[in-house]
């Protein structure tokens, strides 16, 4: 351990989504890259290529299956 505090896209959670970028404050994905922060559109034009990419995750299933409501 260093003592380092991961960036905010550094680590899966929920709230991130699309492709993930090294920018000047560190790696970002598209929810929380320095344009969606300001509430501007996606730049047009060549990007460089992601580092990777969250997926949203899928809603969780609520149905009961064959054995029952899993409680």
């Amino acid at each position: 351990m260093n003592g380092r505090r991961p960036g905010p896209c550094e680590v899966p959670h929920p709230g991130h989504d699309g492709e993930v970028h090294l920018y000047a404050n560190g790696l970002r994905c598209d929810a929380h890259s320095p344009w969606a922060q300001k509430g501007l559109p996606q730049p047009a034009g060549q990007r460089a290529p992601a580092i990777y990419t969250y997926r949203a995750a899928p809603d969780t299933d609520t149905t009961d299956d064959e054995n029952g409501p899993t409680t």
